[in-house]
């Protein structure tokens, strides 16, 4: 029977892909992993280094709840959306605050 400390550590030597350095790099890899898409782990540390983590972690959130013929391709499409509907509450708020202004 092995120890717990050895499976732990099997775990861990899975779970990290080539030359991680920093953080979004393993966030990224893991991504890729559940998504089942290591063939474009680089667009994952793409997204992982340039796009807020509430994003991505939402859209893979969705991807979870569901069940896709294609994690990936339904990931990014949730991204895409939400990034969107991003892009429109800033808009939004942008509006309300010159409302808000006083004029002069």
């Amino acid at each position: 029977m092995e120890s717990l400390k050895d499976i732990l550590s099997k775990i861990q030597e899975k779970d990290v892909g080539k030359y991680v350095k920093h953080e979004w790099q393993l966030y990224a890899y893991r991504l890729a992993r559940n998504l089942d898409d290591l063939d474009r782990v680089s667009l994952y540390m793409r997204l992982a280094k340039n796009e807020k983590r509430e994003l991505l972690q939402n859209a893979w959130d969705f991807v979870k709840e569901s069940n896709p013929r294609s994690k990936s391709r339904l990931f990014l499409w949730k991204l895409t959306r939400l990034k969107a509907e991003k892009v429109e509450k800033d808009k939004e708020k942008e509006a309300l605050k010159k409302e808000i202004e006083p004029k002069e």
